[in-house]
């Protein structure tokens, strides 16, 4: 019995070492940002900053197009004239709903028809995000800055500007906050709403955190913004990326030595996703996705000349978390045979207790009392634990030869956030 609560003490103590060596220095790290927002009064006219090219990936999309050519229409990212410093590229991936109809009539409607362009993509080609995003190579964006918006994306009417704020004063590669709308669910899905939206929070304190200390941060898919330049030194997109953002803030790290920052004040909304097997799904290809990167991109990185040592050791840590669910499955495997589940036990408690403490301090982002803090924050830790079983099927998949079949996510549409 002695031996079994030591070998949880040095668990629990090693767990405490990698807390105080990482987690702690990266929450502390994101109070103080390389960049703050700037007031509505500070933000610079748009004659002064660099233009922007949206782009939108979209398949079967009719229902959400026209909402987010409607917010990008009401933009004032806009010189003294009036006319917009943006112009609005969608992919429309073998659409069957007259998506890009949809988009057409939209910007007819909200009058940037001139400033639209739609990218027809037929054919056999491959599926995927990323795959669709080289319809729309970096060559053909006249946009100083390109912004990636999901096609269920919803923006308020200064959210270029506020991007293109951040270019403005020196950065290359920034993404911004994503929020998952609550409103409109009930019940049981009202919650896994809420918790979908904690989690966006949760990371973004985490790669708030890198960035401000000089991490290998990353992108994350709907909200992307990097300089057009970037991308192309880069290579542009690639087909083969299950996520492209990931994939992209690599090559980028490793090609340019940029970090990707995070901007509190740059906001996107978008949709939840109420359907557990559906859910499900995006996660196994999320997990597939960062497995994959991993495997082809960690040493591209590690050998890169540009990206400094605190930056790789950064990736090397965050990253590390992929093979955590194996050593757990590893640890109670061997406890059932030895009849030790101490090592599982402290692992999982280490694994939930770290999660909490992170979503209790980046729940303060949200403008949250402590005392409604404290429950959100056990809610979520107990949402994330799907990623201890998401990341053994996404190993697995890569060691089978196996992907993930693309499953497009049904969008309803919903009201301005």
């Amino acid at each position: 019995m002695a031996a079994r609560f030591a070998s949880l003490r040095f668990i629990w103590l090693l767990a405490a070492l990698a807390g105080a060596t990482y987690l702690a220095p990266v929450m502390r790290a994101s109070r103080r940002p390389p960049l703050q927002p700037l007031d509505a009064a500070e933000l610079p006219p748009a004659t002064e900053l660099p233009t922007m090219t949206v782009l939108v990936a979209a398949r079967d999309e009719a229902v959400v197009l026209p909402q987010l050519v409607a917010d990008l229409a009401a933009q004032d990212h806009r010189d003294t004239s009036g006319r917009p410093c943006f112009e609005l590229i969608v992919v429309d991936d073998r659409s069957r709903d007259g998506s890009g109809d949809a988009v057409r009539d939209a910007a007819e409607r909200h009058g940037i028809a001139d400033l639209t362009a739609i990218i027809d993509r037929r054919g056999d080609v491959p599926d995927g995000k990323g795959a669709a995003l080289t319809a729309a190579p970096p060559e053909i964006c006249r946009g100083e800055v390109i912004a990636v918006l999901d096609a269920d994306a919803r923006i308020a009417p200064d959210f270029l500007r506020r991007a293109a704020s951040y270019f403005s004063r020196g950065e290359g590669a920034m993404t911004a906050r994503r929020r998952v709308v609550t409103e409109g669910e009930q019940g049981w899905r009202h919650r896994l709403a809420q918790a979908q939206d904690d989690e966006q929070t949760a990371d973004g304190e985490l790669q708030r955190g890198r960035w401000a200390s000089g991490g290998a941060s990353e992108f994350r898919g709907n909200g992307i913004l990097v300089r057009t330049d970037l991308l192309a030194r880069a290579g542009g997109w690639r087909a083969e990326a299950l996520c492209e953002d990931l994939d992209l803030a690599t090559r980028i790290g490793a090609s340019s030595g940029v970090s990707v920052g995070w901007a509190l004040d740059v906001v996107v909304s978008e949709e939840p996703i109420v359907d557990p097997r559906a859910l499900w799904r995006q996660r196994c290809r999320w997990a597939e996705g960062i497995v994959r990167r991993e495997l082809d991109l960690t040493p591209v990185l590690l050998s890169s000349r540009r990206l400094t040592n605190r930056a790789k050791l950064d990736y090397l840590a965050y990253s590390s978390q992929t093979l955590l669910p194996l050593t757990m499955i590893g640890t109670l495997i061997g406890g059932f045979l030895f009849r030790r589940l101490s090592v599982a036990a402290g692992l999982l408690s280490v694994y939930l207790g770290a999660g909490t403490v992170l979503s209790v301090d980046s729940l303060r982002w949200s403008g949250l009392p402590m005392a409604s803090r404290l429950p959100r924050a056990v809610r979520v830790t107990l949402f994330s634990v799907h990623w201890l079983a998401v990341f053994p099927v996404g190993w697995l998949r890569v060691a089978l030869g196996r992907s993930v079949r693309y499953q497009k996510m049904e969008h309803r549409g919903m009201g301005t956030p």
